[in-house]
């Protein structure tokens, strides 16, 4: 059979291969031009629409190897103004900048994008005389030296001009260069001023960007404008000094007419109306904290609001459309919960006085853009019910974890993410201790590949992340709860307005390690989470008991699926593995245990003191850590006749582990597949959404590798049994009946009708027999999707034609997702030759123009999931192959490996 499987996927790599084609003033307070600026580099565009995704994690990594700029000059203030004209698609500004000179030196580089236009000539540079920039600062953070421009300067007794020699723009590095006649002093402050105007963009949300909206009733278009800066985008904006580390306080003004409202990081201290411009008024907020330039936060709207105060006293707002809005009223009180959480955990106020939540409409990133003080969402963010509070903590956390305290660089991008979704889970009320491990389970797979990450693009960090926050959890277990939330709280109180690298975090956690004993003095914080993150593999961990002086030998080596012989390196692959196990009469994994056992970058270790004979052990319960665990046959003996007995249950994150470990290693060759088979039995009085959310991926996985044999047809059958009863325990649906059994009743339906449960085919058959004799089945489909894959794959010749049909015959005014989806079930569903041969034939061979070329690779990915569909492609290849060569010499199959690895990302 694996021959084939080769055979099928060598034919459509030769498919492949055989079808590849070849201002007129500056910019002040008092005025700014209403119309384009004149002298600038070139003319500002305008954008209609948000299509493309913003950045992201990839971003943050394109910036590790990025130049860093001199620290000769660094920021100490910043006084931003920006004047943006949403309809017209630009902005105009102005940015001051205080900066302590730290070297003697006569150019000041700072970062500017090539494309912001800034006036040359109208750049300028200052020495303020005064107080020296080594004396002590307040330690209210506020600036060296008031801004000149805004009449107060009484700490500066004098402004010396400092000659500009030429100024200049280094695209490649993206900074802006100052070259001066003369050295700056040593610590000395100086001040740059700087004219600036740029464009909205309307098709990404980097930067400064800007779409609008039509009000519901009057259809009337509404524009706004609004910025994200992370990761490093503020350059896009203003030019400023973006790095993380040059963290600065920001006086930002904005201009807006009287129908709009502007936001930014702090509360409005002033409003002054402009000068000639009797339709603006420029909008002053208060001075932040010391901050890094991709926490500016600036928001041009028109929406309403509403508004309630924290037990802390920050005010909580929310901005919606007015249509909107009175879906949006539970945000506030989840949003104040968020901050009171944080704020108890880490015993730190909410630095800022206001925190506005946005429902920014039409806004297109799949990630909110959290500035400090101001997070943009989705309008749907707000109303998806289970996903809100997982994400409002994790941006109000990050509002600590990102802003608050900052990592250095872009390559610590993940450890704060990592942190702030760890914090969240708690905050979200998601038991840390009963974390669901399925989330887990695509790092299994990726790890366990021959080639991690191949193919995976972004999904790269996003694994990278989950695994760090993965190894929080595990040191959280590992070194107590306390321990960890102590040392996390000692380290974010003393990176206050500061910057950190993620080897601060380990160092914090170690020390407080230390202070409470619960981590022995072999081993550091450091050098656990070094074990783990420096391989893109994983270890399985084999216990083998002896039963007669209670004891074990375990022993660690990595664990791969595809077990290439070529890959040296194997057998040197060692983590730091904690220990922790669980018997039957201590089932509570939070409950307190003996100090944790460290195997310490060793192959064997022997543990002792363990349960009798008579008696499992479960080492790593609730997946504590990324490792999967073996045992020897009595154990694995035990633990089934446990799990099917009448005992105390085993918590369901574990038995969802013991299942997923027993499949997983069978598939690996460490266990027979009798064993892994016998871990099933227990299903039979399962309930648990977690323990059958592995089991319906075993079904389906190994239903597909076995399909068309004798072992196929029995392992199908002893699922519908499993699933029949487990369908016959959850019951009638109730009205009282929670999601979570409500989804599990569901999907254990979806799966009988797919194993060919006659109930269930025969329900499919007779809602399907009323589309067929509709007066006109084109204009909707009458079937529910489920029952669409149980006609196809089990129903008559006729029954799948008519379907086809209706791909064939399609409205093009009907939503074209429908039609996407009626294919891919025509073609993924049927087990029959004769209804894959058709399809073949319809879409490859066959004139007519019905099929796309995008329609021909869906059909072609969809064949590939199903031995039917694989060999009777191999044999439609083999017979026709000269006329399909020919006739399709313009289609590029390239993609189709990638859409066919792409499906098969979570580990069996």
């Amino acid at each position: 059979m694996l021959q084939v499987v080769w055979v099928a996927g060598a034919a459509l790599f030769l498919l492949a291969a055989a079808t590849v084609g070849t201002p007129a003033g500056k910019v002040l307070h008092s005025k700014l031009p209403s119309g384009e600026v004149q002298g600038y580099e070139d003319k500002p565009a305008a954008g209609r629409l948000m299509s493309r995704r913003s950045v992201d994690l990839r971003d943050a990594k394109a910036h590790v190897d990025d130049s860093r700029l001199p620290r000769d000059v660094t920021p100490t203030a910043y006084h931003l103004d920006l004047h943006p004209f949403p309809e017209e698609g630009f902005f105009k500004g102005r940015v001051q900048i205080n900066v302590t000179c730290h070297e003697a030196t006569n150019i000041i580089i700072l970062h500017a994008h090539e494309n912001l236009r800034i006036a040359h000539s109208e750049v300028t540079v200052k020495q303020l005389v005064g107080r020296p920039a080594s004396q002590p600062k307040d330690p209210n953070v506020k600036a060296d030296y008031p801004f000149s421009h805004r009449g107060n300067g009484s700490s500066v007794s004098s402004v010396l001009p400092v000659t500009i020699s030429s100024t200049k723009k280094e695209p490649s590095k993206q900074w802006y260069v100052i070259s001066l006649a003369d050295k700056l002093k040593k610590d000395m402050v100086y001040q740059l001023d700087l004219s600036f105007t740029g464009t909205l963009t309307s098709d990404t949300t980097q930067g400064f960007f800007r779409a609008s909206y039509q009000l519901h009733r009057t259809k009337e278009e509404r524009w706004f404008a609004a910025t994200k800066m992370a990761p490093s985008n503020a350059r896009l904006v203003f030019p400023c000094f973006d790095e993380p580390e040059l963290k600065a306080s920001f006086e930002i003004s904005v201009a807006r007419t009287s129908r709009m409202t502007a936001l930014s990081n702090m509360p409005v201290r002033s409003i002054d109306e402009m000068r000639n411009e009797t339709e603006w008024s420029w909008v002053h907020f208060q001075e932040t904290p010391l901050m890094s330039t991709f926490s500016v936060a600036v928001v041009l709207l028109d929406l309403e609001t509403i508004s309630t105060h924290a037990k802390g006293g920050v005010r909580v707002s929310v901005f919606a459309r007015p249509s909107f809005l009175s879906q949006v009223q539970d945000v506030l009180r989840k949003a104040c919960l968020m901050l009171e959480f944080m704020e108890n955990y880490l015993t730190v106020p909410f630095p800022l006085p206001k925190l506005d939540l946005v429902a920014l409409p039409y806004y297109s990133d799949p990630e909110p853009a959290d500035l400090w003080g101001l997070i943009i969402l989705k309008e749907s963010d707000f109303v998806n019910e289970e996903g809100l509070s997982w994400r409002l903590a994790v941006e109000v956390a990050q509002q600590w974890l990102g802003h608050l305290a900052t990592p250095a660089w872009w390559n610590d991008s993940r450890i704060k993410k990592a942190l702030a979704n760890y914090v969240a889970s708690m905050a979200a009320e998601q038991d840390k201790l009963n974390w669901n491990p399925v989330t887990g389970y695509s790092l299994y797979y990726e790890y366990s590949k021959r080639h991690p990450y191949a193919g995976l693009g972004s999904q790269e960090e996003y694994i990278k992340v989950t695994r760090l926050q993965w190894l929080l959890r595990m040191l959280n277990y590992t070194l107590t709860e306390a321990t960890f939330r102590d040392g996390l709280r000692t380290f974010v109180q003393g990176k206050k307005f500061k910057t950190f690298n993620e080897d601060e975090l380990w160092e914090a956690l170690t020390s407080q390690a230390r202070e409470d004993m619960t981590l022995e003095e072999s081993i550091s914080v450091q050098e656990i989470v070094k074990s783990w993150v420096t391989k893109d593999r994983f270890p399985v961990v084999t216990v083998a008991r002896d039963y007669q002086d209670n004891s074990a030998s375990v022993e660690q080596h990595v664990f791969l699926k595809d077990r290439p012989q070529d890959m040296c390196e194997r057998d040197s692959l060692l983590w730091c593995i904690p220990l922790i196990y669980m018997t039957a009469d201590n089932l509570d994994v939070s409950a307190p245990r003996d100090p944790v056992v460290w195997m310490k970058e060793e192959r064997y270790i022997n543990i002792n003191n363990l349960p009798g004979p008579d008696f499992f052990i479960i080492v790593n319960p609730d997946e504590i850590g990324m490792f999967m665990v073996n045992y020897d046959q009595q154990n694995w003996a035990l633990l089934l006749d446990y799990l099917r007995g009448p005992g105390p249950q085993i918590p369901p994150a574990t038995r969802a582990k013991l299942l997923h470990d027993a499949w997983n290693l069978a598939y690996g060759g460490e266990l027979d597949m009798a064993t892994a088979l016998n871990m099933t039995l227990f299903l039979e009085r399962e309930t648990d959404p977690i323990v059958w959310e592995v089991m319906f991926t075993m079904i389906d996985h190994l239903g597909r590798r076995i399909s068309g044999t004798d072992a196929g047809l029995k392992f199908e059958e002893y699922a519908r049994f499993l699933l029949a009863r487990l369908v016959e325990s959850l019951g009638a649906p109730q009205p009282d009946d929670c999601s979570e059994k409500t989804e599990l009743r569901s999907r254990a339906r979806v799966c009988l009708c797919q194993l060919g449960h006659q109930p269930c085919v025969v329900d499919a058959r007779d809602a399907y027999s009323k589309w067929m004799q509709a007066e006109d089945p084109d204009a909707g489909n009458l079937v529910p999707d489920p029952y669409l894959c149980t006609v196809f794959q089990w129903g008559t010749m006729e029954e799948w034609e008519f379907g086809l049909k209706r791909v064939i015959r399609f409205p093009s005014d009907r939503r074209q997702s429908e039609r996407h989806y009626l294919l891919k079930t025509l073609a993924g569903c049927p087990r029959q030759e004769e209804k894959v041969e058709r399809i073949l034939n319809v879409t490859l061979l066959e004139d007519g123009n019905n099929f796309t070329d995008s329609d021909i690779r869906l059909v072609l990915n969809m064949l590939t999931g199903r031995s039917t569909g694989y060999t009777t492609l191999f044999h439609f290849l083999s017979q026709n192959w000269e006329q399909l060569r020919e006739r399709y010499v313009h289609l590029n199959c390239s993609a189709l490996y990638e859409q066919r690895h792409q499906k098969k990302r979570t580990i069996f």
